[in-house]
């Protein structure tokens, strides 16, 4: 039976060497790869995929900007049931 390493009270730990231990990093998803790859490849590629990601980017702000508006509009008229 092998007992896990002991790890020293927060408090006695020296304030310089807090956060300074090395840490892997997790590999790239298969999306991640595959966007990097496209913006490294052409620039071409890479303006239109910028151009791609700021229309749908200007979307979802239409989209909750429409929502919002529906929610601040149905609730100031009495008349309409909630």
């Amino acid at each position: 039976m092998t007992t896990p390493p002991s790890t020293p009270h927060p408090e006695s730990v020296d304030y310089e060497s807090v956060g300074a231990e090395t840490r892997e990093l997790p590999g790239r998803s298969a999306v991640e790869a595959l966007v990097a790859e496209l913006l490294g490849a052409v620039p071409e590629v890479r303006d239109s995929l910028l151009v791609a990601a700021d229309a749908l980017l200007d979307a979802a702000r239409a989209l909750i900007d429409a929502a919002d508006r529906v929610l601040h509009t149905s609730g100031d008229d009495p008349a309409k049931p909630r």
